[in-house]
């Protein structure tokens, strides 16, 4: 029973290795230059020891969206503390994936553009909502429905904020605006308006 212990806790430590040396070279050269091979070097292991870990670089990735999705909600958790409404919270929370953005290109690049987030967002909220980042924005859209009586279907203004926010991200990444505070909260408002008016 200890050896299983033991085991289990090594195989735990051998990913929690190659997740941390995948965020770090994920950050440094982008997610299309992340090579598996090179990656299992990186980590001192073998690639047959690399896939005994995660079947693919999809199932990487996927532990990667999670990991840094948890750290960012927690980030953004921190920076939002405060007696705020769902609707600044929401607004906050897109002011801080900005921010990230400008310092962690590579690292938000990756969390919201990579193939396997593509994957992610057209899958059913159950799945979405494993993602504490997609969760948060889930809630507060939720929330700023219900409380402020919308009227408004929740999934459908889900993919509208977040089609947004990538779109936006997506003109400021290749450099066609700089991000402004007040056309996010702009489009938020326009966005979480009561049906029919």
């Amino acid at each position: 029973m200890l050896g299983g212990l033991i085991l289990s806790n090594k195989k735990e430590q051998t990913k929690r290795k190659i997740l941390k040396t995948a965020l770090r070279e994920i950050d440094e050269n982008g997610y299309e230059k992340l090579s598996l091979r090179k990656l299992a070097t990186n980590c001192n292991l073998t690639t047959g020891a690399f896939y005994r870990n995660f079947a693919n670089k999809n199932a990487l990735f996927v532990s990667l969206m999670l990991e840094l999705s948890t750290s960012l909600t927690e980030i953004i958790s921190q920076k939002s503390n405060g007696n705020y409404t769902p609707r600044e919270k929401l607004l906050l929370l897109g002011e801080n994936v900005f921010k990230l953005f400008n310092t962690k290109n590579n690292l938000v690049n990756f969390l919201f553009f990579n193939p396997v987030a593509q994957s992610i967002y057209t899958q059913d909220r159950g799945l979405q909502d494993s993602f504490p980042l997609l969760k948060s924005v889930h809630k507060l859209i939720d929330d700023i429905i219900s409380q402020e009586s919308l009227g408004l279907d929740s999934d459908e203004t889900f993919i509208k904020v977040w089609a947004f926010l990538q779109g936006y991200m997506l003109l400021v990444r290749n450099g066609v605006t700089k991000f402004n505070t007040a056309l996010l909260a702009d489009t938020l408002s326009s966005l979480l308006t009561k049906k029919g008016i």
